[in-house]
């Protein structure tokens, strides 16, 4: 367990982050209100209905881009705002729009994106080659958060369902290798509601010993750049919850431990580049996964509170 001194470090912790994700931790672990969480998000949104401005924090272009509002579908289903409202609704129509007509793919972050910092994995040059065509990142993450939000969708998305079931299926063919967040991304596709019947058992099916294969069970790859349990089964009842019970409750364990003095959980990763504006994107980050830490410990009951 996380005992209480422990959580209310974090609690303390996330005082001095973001609006947005001190408004999502009262939301899910003290049913604050989901107005503070909708009018965290509006800072984020362009006229556009997209969403930049670094709510993404590796990308501090001010430009929507699709890495960022998938990010935003992330906070509003959390917090199961509703399609109706105007900030939502122009997040839909966004996606909608700029949704690439004949490949069926969104960009994952637009061609400005070097005109602000961002981390090198955000450069444009090879950035389609990187991200295979933008396929399955962030095309499936978005469509999984999308099915949550509307469940009444047109069957635009039952479409790009079925695209992602088959790039799948032709990959695992091929065998060739996907990236975690590719699988990840696949896996929130599983696990959202009101995907058609046939498409999620294909899902499950080929998911399941890519999942296998590929969590990482040592606890000393989950520092580095790995598929941690957690990211396949973030809460009981996934898909996976199962199949990975055991080493997710290690990884629960190491979460419990990972935590730092002052209270937060911080990246373990850095941009090795632009030092300064590292340093605050560190500190964005560090609120973004202390909220991601707790909301984890709180739906696998190990938070002492």
């Amino acid at each position: 367990m996380l005992d209480q001194s422990a959580y209310q470090r974090a609690r303390a912790f996330l005082e001095g982050c973001r609006e947005l994700e001190r408004a999502v931790c009262d939301f899910v672990l003290d049913g604050g209100p989901v107005w503070r969480v909708v009018d965290a998000l509006e800072v984020f949104q362009n006229p556009d209905g997209g969403f930049g401005h670094g709510l993404e924090p590796d990308l501090l272009c001010g430009s929507s881009s699709a890495v960022a509002t998938a990010a935003a579908l992330r906070r509003i289903t959390e917090v199961a705002a509703p399609p109706s409202h105007a900030m939502v609704a122009n997040a839909i129509a966004w996606t909608q729009r700029t949704l690439d007509p004949h490949e069926r793919t969104w960009r994952i972050v637009p061609t400005d994106a070097g005109t602000a910092p961002h981390a090198p994995w955000w450069d444009q040059e090879g950035l389609e080659e990187r991200f295979n065509g933008f396929t399955l990142n962030p095309k499936a993450d978005l469509v999984a958060h999308l099915y949550a939000i509307d469940e009444n969708a047109d069957g635009w998305l039952d479409r790009l369902a079925e695209d992602v079931s088959r790039e799948l299926e032709n990959r695992v063919a091929a065998n060739v290798a996907l990236d975690m967040h590719e699988i990840g991304g696949c896996v929130a596709l599983l696990d959202a509601p009101h995907v058609p019947v046939q498409v999620r058992r294909r899902l499950h099916e080929l998911l399941a010993p890519l999942v296998d294969a590929n969590v990482a069970r040592d606890a000393g790859a989950w520092s580095s750049y790995s598929l941690r349990p957690l990211a396949a089964a973030p809460k009981p009842g996934c898909a996976f919850a199962g199949q990975l019970s055991e080493v997710v409750h290690a990884e629960l364990d190491y979460l419990i431990a990972e935590q730092a003095e002052d209270g937060g959980w911080w990246p373990t990763w850095s941009w090795d580049r632009d030092e300064e504006v590292w340093l605050r994107q560190r500190q964005v980050w560090a609120g973004v996964l202390t909220v991601d830490a707790l909301t984890r410990l709180e739906a696998y009951g190990r938070l002492e509170r």
